[in-house]
């Protein structure tokens, strides 16, 4: 028998207006008593973002990768469907960095 896991939203969504400088630390929490351990990401802008979590309000200053250069998590620009990626246990926080102007939405997920 094959193993499924449903993903479902457990929180409320969380909007980000970015630039070329990082966003402030962002709290997401979640709204259920679930453990919430994934995100649900959508950039609708059309520059990449670049994304760091934490478990702390310190959270590492994102980048977007340079030619030779390591950086953050990238999401592509012009997403039409959220992207979900594990994330540390809500509540955490998010900080995020574009290419350009750009909305990110943000989500916590659980798995069932």
């Amino acid at each position: 028998m094959v193993n499924t896991s449903v993903l479902r939203y457990s929180g409320r969504t969380y909007t980000l207006d970015l630039t070329t400088s990082a966003s402030a630390a962002t709290l997401i929490e979640a709204t259920t008593n679930d453990q919430t351990n994934y995100v649900s990401l959508l950039n609708v802008g059309t520059g990449v973002v670049g994304i760091e979590f934490s478990n702390s309000s310190t959270v590492t200053t994102p980048t977007v990768a340079t030619t030779g250069n390591k950086g953050s998590y990238v999401l592509p620009g012009g997403m039409n469907f959220p992207l979900i990626v594990a994330a540390p246990k809500a509540p955490f926080y998010i900080k995020a960095i574009s290419s350009g102007t750009n909305t990110l939405y943000i989500t916590a997920c659980q798995a069932d």
